[in-house]
C-alpha cells in the first residue's frame, strides 16, 4: 500500500516512521510513504500558501491551486487510489470505512491547516471526507496518523491474528474486549478471577464473552444497537 500525504509539514512524520508497527510495515515492504508539500507548487511570484476567506470569517484557507497540483501528482503513484480529506465535517472513521480503505492500493491524505481548504477542492477532487471524532485539533496531520496506524495494524503479518480478534470492536461482532489480568494473582487486595486460573478453556471463553458484554453495557452501551 502507498500512503501519499499532502502536508505543509512533512517533518511532522519523521519520528513516527522510525517507530512501532509503522516502522515494521516499512521494513517489510508492506507500506510506502510519499510526501507532497503544496508549498512546492506555488506560483513563483506567490509567497503565501494561505489566503483570507471570501465573505469574511476567522482563520485562513490553503489556496486551491497548489493543493490541486499536489493531488494530481499524488494520483500518479497508482491508478487504484482514494483521496481522503481529514476534516471535522467528515464521517467518523470506523471498521467498515477501514475495510473500504484497505481495498485501495494507494491512499492520498489531504492534511488541512489554518481553517481548512477551499470547498471546490473537496467537491471536485476528494473521494472521502473523514474525521477521527467530534472535536477540533490543530491540524490534519494528527488525524492522518490515527488512520494510518489503523491501516497498518490490519496489514498481513504486522500483528498476530489471534491477538487482533480480541480487540475492542472486533471481538464478538463489535463489542468491547474483555478485561485482562497479569501477575501477580493478588494486587493491592484485588484478585484475578478464579476462572482465568482454572485452565478450563471452555469456561474461560464463556467468561470472556460474558465479560465483553458487561464491559460494553457499562462503558459504551450504544454499541449494542
Amino acid at each position: 500500500m502507498y500512503i501519499n500525504i499532502i502536508t505543509l509539514n512533512p517533518n511532522f512524520y519523521k519520528s513516527v516512521l522510525k517507530n512501532g508497527l509503522i516502522k515494521k510495515a516499512i521494513n517489510n515492504y508492506l507500506i510506502y510513504f510519499n510526501f507532497f508539500n503544496p508549498r512546492l507548487f506555488l506560483d513563483k511570484k506567490d509567497r503565501n500558501i494561505n489566503d483570507k476567506i471570501y465573505g469574511g470569517g476567522t482563520g485562513m484557507l490553503i489556496k486551491p491551486k497548489p493543493l490541486y497540483l499536489s493531488i494530481i501528482k499524488a494520483k500518479k503513484v497508482s491508478n487504484n487510489y482514494c483521496v481522503v480529506y481529514l476534516s471535522p465535517q467528515g464521517c467518523i472513521i470506523n471498521d467498515n470505512i477501514l475495510i473500504k480503505l484497505l481495498s485501495y492500493k494507494s491512499i492520498i491524505f489531504i492534511c488541512g491547516r489554518y481553517n481548512g481548504i477551499d470547498e471546490r477542492i473537496i467537491k471536485k477532487y476528494v473521494d472521502l471526507e473523514l474525521s477521527i471524532g467530534d472535536y477540533i485539533i490543530s491540524c490534519g496531520e494528527i488525524s492522518s496518523l490515527v488512520i494510518i496506524d489503523m491501516l497498518v495494524r490490519n496489514l498481513p503479518g504486522i500483528i498476530n491474528n489471534f491477538s487482533y480478534i480480541y480487540d475492542s470492536f472486533i471481538f464478538n461482532n463489535g463489542l468491547l474486549g474483555c478485561s485482562n489480568y497479569t501477575r501477580p494473582r493478588v494486587f493491592n487486595g484485588m484478585k484475578v478471577p478464579n476462572v482465568l486460573l482454572s485452565g478450563n478453556h471452555k469456561k474461560i471463553k464463556e467468561w470472556k464473552i460474558k465479560n465483553s458484554f458487561k464491559n460494553t453495557i457499562k462503558k459504551k452501551s450504544y454499541l449494542l444497537k
